[in-house]
């Protein structure tokens, strides 16, 4: 089952046998290693057949970089991969798998989890992104381990010990296997901490590189002495790894869309075109199933809500998402909060002791009417595995710290923003996903990008669908700001809009504690207000004297609460620039509900109200909004 790294001290690696088995292909004579009940079946071709049972037949000390295009089983062969060290008798303790994100660790963890004999004992195996990695190695071995807000800095720092410590190196040498997952992807300095890495491992420690040069879309380095991901790959060819292919796309059965996933790439990848870019723009739009038309159009409402709508700039889905009001949407791009499952708020709100035993856990779930995605045994079993005490209690303090962190464990957690309807997100964050039915609105004009990543973009965003793909034009935008803290906004004719809802726009105090409320009952009014009705429109929010000039958040006759200092702050900085106090914005909308904890020792709690304060957790909507304010 799915399940959050435990903690650990150094760098120590961790699961338990797993079952492979050899199944015949119905159409040819050779067998097939395939993992035991996979999420997919696919029927495999000679070729292919060949291709996977060469990956599994590699012996655990190989060196290989697995060149695996979109749709190809990338992700189910390096779980197999990982399920054949196992079997073959690698300790699952000493295997180490590296992702690119923290929600494809998860999908990670719950594959490899389908074929071990005993479930739970995914868990041992560690997989991990490359920052969390990253900060094992610093919390591990340095007194002086902090994160100070900078990924680069955590990952700067791992490096340094690795090169600089001896300690550190042994450690990562008791690594038997190492599997990178999306290495294109990895670049900069992020692409020297795996080289040293590899580099620190034992000459007996296998591993297995899994990558698409055509799926590159972040071919840049910080500096010129940091590789890009081109870069990497060809490092690793200087180490002597050797090269696999898998070549069956099994996503899609469609013409188009295969012709997009195999000729198309084969295209990118051989290059020599002098005009790359609008060539990939010309042929997805003459594969596409349909013109959907220009992106000033899209009604979400007609679209299913299982698909994915793709745009290449996060300015386009903040228009497109604020044209959308309340029709049920979800968003998935940088910036925005993790959303904690609503239920965990509802279930812990008001109870303040320190332990909860698995009885009373049960009978607040079910007197409760709690509302979740899945049953009570499952919530838990959740609590159990990230605080757990023991086998039939939790300990709630543990739970709150865990979940008050920035990244909690996505167990609890949804990958977008918001609850229901089709995902609106960049290309860059499609990464790794499918739908359906895939949307895609490509700019108006070429860019002077010279590199091809412009190119790899529109591929990546035209290999996301499994049946259709229907493209449509992006319009241009101008007039866009970005503010220091990567806020958008821009200023209209006699308006300003400013977006509102990004990560540290609103925190406990402000939705339970003073200034915002001086009573207990008026923020639980508030609470009751946003658990009622969650999806909200035409709010307000007002700057007021009485509170210090922070946001109220206002609305049907009723204060809900407040927005932080921070963003107090980021308005009053464009506020500035346009010569203009700026202490009204209309037009805020809630999405939906998420739950927001707060550590024991936080210092927020000396201004929440009870029972929050004791309980640590409470409701937050799902505020996200293009707010405007009238200049005049």
């Amino acid at each position: 089952m799915s399940g959050e790294v435990k903690e650990h001290s150094g760098v120590k690696f961790g699961a338990t046998d797993t079952h492979v088995v050899q199944t015949p292909s119905p159409n040819h004579t050779d067998s097939v290693l395939l993992l035991a009940d996979p999420p997919e079946r696919v029927d495999l071709g000679p070729a292919e057949a060949r291709c996977q049972r060469d990956l599994l037949a590699e012996p655990p000390d190989a060196r290989l970089i697995v060149d695996a295009g979109p749709g190809t089983g990338k992700t189910h062969a390096a779980c197999a991969r990982v399920a054949s060290l196992v079997n073959g008798g690698v300790s699952p303790t000493r295997i180490c798998l590296v992702s690119f994100t923290r929600t494809a660790v998860v999908e990670i963890r719950n594959r490899i989890a389908q074929a071990l004999l005993d479930p739970a004992d995914a868990t041992s195996i560690r997989i991990v992104t490359l920052d969390a990695l990253a900060w094992a190695v610093q919390s591990g071995f340095s007194k002086e381990a902090r994160l100070t807000g900078s990924y680069d800095h955590n990952i700067k720092e791992a490096l340094r010990l690795i090169k600089e410590d001896d300690e550190v190196r042994d450690d990562i040498a008791r690594i038997e296997h190492l599997i990178v997952d999306e290495a294109q992807d990895i670049v900069g300095v992020r692409a020297t901490l795996i080289l040293a890495i590899i580099d620190a491992l034992a000459p007996e420690c296998g591993v297995s590189v899994f990558a698409d040069r055509a799926q590159a879309i972040y071919e840049y380095a910080e500096d010129d002495h940091e590789p890009g991901a081109a870069k990497l790959l060809d490092a690793l060819m200087d180490r002597n790894f050797r090269q696999l292919a898998l070549t069956r796309v099994h996503r899609t059965t469609d013409p188009n869309l295969l012709s997009i996933f195999t000729g198309l790439r084969r295209e990118l990848l051989a290059g020599g075109r002098k005009n790359m870019e609008q060539y990939v723009r010309n042929q997805i739009q003459r594969l596409a199933h349909a013109d959907a038309g220009a992106i000033s159009s899209l009604d979400l409402s007609a679209i299913p809500q299982d698909s994915l709508v793709l745009m290449r700039n996060r300015m386009d889905i903040i228009d497109a998402s604020s044209r959308a009001g309340l029709i049920p949407h979800r968003l998935r791009m940088s910036g925005l909060p993790l959303c904690i499952s609503p239920w965990v708020a509802q279930l812990f709100w008001d109870y303040t002791e320190r332990r909860i035993a698995r009885d009373r856990f049960e009978k607040r779930w079910h007197d409760g009417q709690v509302q979740a995605p899945y049953d009570c045994a499952e919530a838990w079993r959740r609590c159990l595995e990230v605080a757990g005490e023991s086998a039939s209690l939790v300990d709630i303090h543990r739970l709150r710290a865990v979940l008050a962190r920035s990244s909690p464990p996505m167990m609890f957690c949804s990958p977008e923003f918001g609850t229901t309807g089709p995902i609106l997100g960049t290309i860059h964050a499609s990464k790794g996903r499918e739908a359906p039915t895939v949307y895609l609105y490509l700019q108006e004009r070429p860019s002077s990008d010279e590199s091809g990543e412009e190119a790899k973009v529109m591929f990546v965003g035209a290999t996301r669908p499994r049946e259709r793909l229907l493209v449509g034009s992006a319009g241009p935008h101008h007039g866009w700001g970005t503010h220091k803290d990567g806020r958008a906004w821009r200023k209209g004719k006699n308006c300003v809009q400013i977006e509102v809802g990004r990560v540290g726009d609103i925190d406990p105090s402000n939705l339970v504690g003073r200034p915002f409320f001086s009573r207990q009952d008026e923020a639980l009014a508030a609470q009751l207000a946003w658990w009622a009705h969650p999806r909200r429109e035409g709010m307000n929010a007002k700057g007021e004297e009485a509170l210090g000039w922070q946001f109220s958040l206002n609305g049907g006759g009723l204060r809900l609460g407040g927005l932080s200092h921070d963003f107090r702050w980021a308005v009053n900085q464009i506020g500035y620039g346009l010569q203009r106090r700026i202490n009204w914005l209309g037009h805020l909308r809630s999405l939906g509900l998420r739950t927001m904890a707060v550590a024991s020792d936080s210092a927020q709690l000396e201004t929440m109200l009870e029972p929050w304060k004791s309980s640590g957790f409470l409701f937050a909507p799902l505020i996200y909004s293009l707010s405007y304010v009238k200049l005049r």
